[in-house]
């Protein structure tokens, strides 16, 4: 499926992820990037924020290259330069444990029919927690996996916590 052609490949640049020199890439103010967007003749939707440990800013970012693990950024220059992102740019604490949910949407599959909404809404969830899974495991850093995982653990976790305790209840119940 094609890209469209005015988003840029990441929503955000994780300047402390990227493996390269980054000196010589132009960052600053929104203002900053809108000069030299003019100057250079480039559109201003490739005008991204990025984030570091030390501030935040914004960079120009180029829609031409898709790789997952490379970002394309202009330098001070006006020339761009492609950057590879460090593994660690989609790794962090994950707030939702994959076996649990796992378990629960295979117990509503068993407990409802097929073609039931409960059932639909349960597979639907079912594969989006599997694209994440894998995006998260194969490192897909743009997709920002956090946002995802936080509305669904806010969401969800303590009815998979609460399920969870009735099912172990039931088993120490009739053991």
């Amino acid at each position: 499926m094609p890209r469209c052609p005015y988003i840029t490949p990441h929503a955000t640049i994780p300047l402390d992820y990227i493996d390269g020199d980054l000196h010589e890439i132009a960052h600053g103010y929104r203002y900053e990037m809108a000069e030299l967007c003019r100057k250079y003749h480039i559109p201003q939707r490739y005008i991204t924020p990025y984030i570091s440990r030390w501030s935040s800013g914004f960079v120009i970012q180029s829609n031409q290259n898709f790789d997952d693990n490379h970002v394309t950024l202009l330098t001070t220059d006006g020339t761009w330069v492609r950057l590879p992102l460090k593994a660690g740019a989609a790794q962090y604490k994950t707030l939702m444990r994959l076996d649990d949910y796992e378990r629960l949407m295979q117990d509503i599959e068993a407990d409802y029919p097929p073609g039931s909404i409960t059932a639909t809404l349960s597979a639907t969830l079912k594969q989006i927690l599997e694209v994440w899974a894998n995006a998260k495991a194969n490192g897909c850093n743009h997709l920002d996996l956090r946002v995802l995982d936080e509305i669904v653990a806010a969401r969800l976790n303590p009815f998979v916590r609460s399920w969870l305790k009735q099912d172990t209840a039931e088993i120490s119940y009739s053991a």
